[in-house]
């Protein structure tokens, strides 16, 4: 599900992040990291994922301080 619109895709669909050493969320390229993960449908839903607080929800409460510029360019959006 993503956590951003909630919609409900199958997991090859969405993108996988999962929270790095400093902190942030970032993406998981092979959806083999460890820990806890969040998924979202694409680079548009990141807007609606932070005005959620939905990475801190899903991250339970791991995230620092949320730098959304890295991540969106992350994302290609």
């Amino acid at each position: 599900m993503c956590v951003g619109c909630g919609a409900r895709r199958p997991q090859g669909a969405l993108t996988r992040l999962t929270v790095t050493a400093d902190g942030q969320p970032g993406l998981d390229r092979g959806g083999r990291a460890p820990g806890r993960g969040a998924y979202l449908c694409g680079p548009a839903c990141l807007a609606a994922a932070v005005k959620r607080r939905a990475f801190q929800r899903a991250f339970r409460g791991k995230v620092q301080v949320l730098e959304t510029g890295a991540l969106a360019a992350a994302l290609g959006g």
